[in-house]
């Protein structure tokens, strides 16, 4: 409620938001034919901006959420955007770096080469001579996203009255994009992520990551190796657009589509299998090609981690899945997904093992056909995304929770499944995957028998060992306390908290609605400047009165039953 009144002009533009998108339509109320829901809420997180618009970006990869048409549709979210003055960013890198940007470094290009919602980029030179890219954050976009996600707390009662996730609570859903922000508005997490990845890479002809400068680099100006290459934004939109000429030169030169997308998986497999610490957010805008067919990784903000036993879990999951094991390899994916009071274990696998069989089916029906890369409709059979699309949205009908590392798996498959069906479908990705997995087997096979690390490995077995004794003796100690705690979990304790919940969601209602009511009241031209053109005022004034009765009659008769649950 705080929020609510700390930003009165952000809860009007929000409430005729609303309005416009949601609540006319769905009562027919206005002209012409209604768009579709998703494309509604792409349109309404547009007008919003600030942090909405990135918050669509999030749920755009979260087919575990919302049904496949609005992810799709919110992949088209716009972040527009304009460069902030030259001004600004040398008093930015004056307060964080000490010094101007002209003393700073030995030459610093005033204009910037790219522009986000955050921050942008400018390419300067160092006085030891290398060419840096400097990230400049934007001048109060950390109160600006702050305010919004405090807005979005303040609203999480009407996500979950929707049931806009699912059986998700949207609260979890917010505080997920909270910590997502909190990192990327934070560049020294950015750094530290860089430097993990690079050191993960060292001497890998395939993969490049920037070099981070850290003695240029703060919290709020990121200072790393410029990386020259072709953007592969670049190459994506000659494709789609069939530009043929392009595509010759870049033959000439060197570069193979072929090649560039089996990189791209090797790398990702290097990162996911290996190191359990991938780049999670593989944009086309992101990545570049690098003479040899090499790959460049740039905005290092988002990054997916896997603990040890996650990382070995999938490694056998992939390698029985391209075995064509499809039984085994659901079974083992299935250990990380717990199912909810209202879950169908049984054909929650079904449902699984059927789009895995799908997928191999169609990887090799791909194969087969030989398409061309960007031929027309190509999107539609993608098989690669296909996987884990289908994957999230089993999740998300048979309501299974799923474990974090893995949703931040599933969403890069989604992205590079993407990548590289438009560039090249004809590619075999079951050969490079089964070469992959022969070289890593082979490589583990030699480090279980080197004899070096054979005392760490049994010092560390002993220590697993010893701690599942004081487990299982700690379970048998707390027998009786344990099963008090679950039949109180699961009984008359649960029903009090699931009433407390909604009685608390409803007296928000009441006292939302109630401000908003108060607002039109006061300021009668105002609310009529802001509701969209012929729609009378007392409608509006009506409509609000009638809601709060009918929210404030449910809150009394929800008091009543609580009052008997107690």
């Amino acid at each position: 409620m705080r929020a609510l009144l700390q930003h009165p002009r952000r809860v009007w533009q929000l409430i005729g938001v609303a309005f416009r998108y949601y609540l006319a339509p769905s009562v027919h109320f206005g002209r012409g034919r209604v768009p579709p829901g998703p494309i509604r809420t792409r349109l309404a997180l547009e007008e919003l901006g600030g942090a909405w618009v990135k918050l669509g970006q999030m749920l755009a990869m979260r087919f575990d959420l919302l049904p496949a048409a609005y992810c799709n549709e919110l992949f088209k979210l716009l972040n527009r955007v304009r460069p902030f003055p030259y001004e600004q960013v040398r008093q930015i890198i004056h307060q964080e770096l000490g010094g101007w940007p002209e003393e700073v470094f030995e030459s610093f290009e005033a204009e910037s080469f790219a522009a986000a919602s955050i921050g942008q980029v400018h390419r300067a030179a160092l006085h030891s001579g290398e060419t840096v890219a400097v990230k400049v954050q934007r001048p109060g976009i950390r109160e600006l996203l702050q305010s919004d996600i405090d807005l979005m707390y303040a609203v999480t009662w009407v996500l979950d009255w929707t049931h806009a996730f699912g059986t998700t609570q949207s609260r979890q859903v917010i505080d997920e994009f909270a910590r997502w922000t909190a990192d990327e508005l934070d560049y020294l997490v950015e750094a530290r992520q860089a430097v993990v990845l690079g050191e993960n890479t060292s001497g890998d002809r395939l993969e490049k990551i920037a070099q981070v400068y850290r003695e240029y680099t703060t919290s709020r100006v990121f200072t790393s190796e410029f990386i020259s290459g072709i953007p592969l934004i670049e190459i994506m939109s000659a494709v789609r657009e069939g530009n043929e000429g392009y595509l010759e030169a870049l033959a000439e030169r060197g570069y193979d589509l072929n090649k560039i997308v089996r990189h791209l998986d090797w790398n990702m497999l290097n990162q996911v299998y290996v190191f359990g610490y991938f780049h999670a957010d593989l944009h086309p805008a992101n990545v570049f090609v690098l003479p040899g067919n090499g790959i460049g990784y740039v905005d290092y903000g988002i990054v997916g981690q896997l603990p040890d036993r996650v990382r070995r879990s999938l490694t056998y999951y992939t390698w029985r899945l391209f075995k064509g094991d499809t039984d085994a390899a659901v079974r083992e994916l299935m250990r990380w997904m717990a199912p909810t009071s209202t879950t169908d274990a049984a054909a929650a696998r079904r449902d699984l093992a059927r789009v895995h069989d799908a997928f191999l089916y169609n990887t090799a029906a791909a194969r087969g056909r030989g398409h061309r890369p960007g031929r027309p409709g190509a999107d539609a059979d993608n098989p690669y995304s296909k996987l884990a699309v289908d994957t999230l949205r089993i999740i998300r009908v048979h309501e299974l929770q799923l474990s974090q590392s893995l949703l931040a798996y599933l969403k890069m498959l989604v992205t590079l499944g993407t990548l590289r069906h438009q560039l090249a479908t004809d590619y075999d990705l079951a050969a490079t995957v089964q070469r992959f997995f022969r070289r890593l087997t082979r490589q583990e096979a030699i480090a279980a028998l080197d004899p070096r690390l054979a005392i760490g490995r049994a010092y560390d077995v002993s220590i697993r060992v010893n701690r599942a004794i004081e487990f299982v003796e700690f379970l048998e100690a707390q027998e009786p306390a344990i099963t008090t705690a679950v039949d109180s979990l699961f009984g008359i304790r649960g029903r009090i908290r699931r009433a407390r919940r909604r009685l608390i969601s409803l007296g928000v209602a009441v006292l939302v609605v109630g401000l908003a009511l108060y607002f039109v009241l006061a300021e009668p031209d105002e609310t009529r400047r802001l509701l969209p053109a012929g729609t009378p005022y007392p409608m509006v004034h009506g409509g609000l009165v009638i809601l709060l009765l009918l929210l404030i009659g449910s809150l009394i008769l929800h008091l009543r039953q609580f009052g008997r649950q107690e």
